[in-house]
């Protein structure tokens, strides 16, 4: 069975299946690509704030990537602090949803 979303593995928890999971957060360098349609004349660096969680459940292994935010390396403080806020307030409601089902994880990670 393939599990890519958390939504998956909260249901195997609701199901009482034994959920150990771990979070690793992640600053993720990309370059866009050009892209006429979209106004990207040009390629441009940029990053990805998010998230990897790694899951065991029965024994079984599965990783479940999310992606919070994207900036760019140009960007002014307060972009970049915006950016911060919306991926860590989306990390927040997954870790809500995941203890919600029972599973334990470390809620103190968060985007620094």
């Amino acid at each position: 069975m393939r599990v890519d979303r958390l939504a998956q593995i909260i249901e195997m928890a609701k199901q009482g299946k034994k959920v150990k999971a771990r979070v690793i957060l992640l600053k993720r360098p990309i370059i866009l690509k050009i892209h006429p349609e979209a106004q990207i004349l040009e390629e441009k660096e940029a990053y990805i704030l998010s998230a990897r969680f790694e899951f065991e459940v029965d024994g079984e292994k599965y990783t479940v990537d999310r992606f919070y935010a994207m900036g760019f390396p140009t960007e002014t403080i307060e972009e970049e602090l915006a950016n911060r806020n919306l991926a860590n307030a989306r990390l927040k409601e997954d870790y809500r949803r995941l203890k919600e089902a029972g599973i334990e994880i470390e809620e103190e990670k968060y985007f620094e």
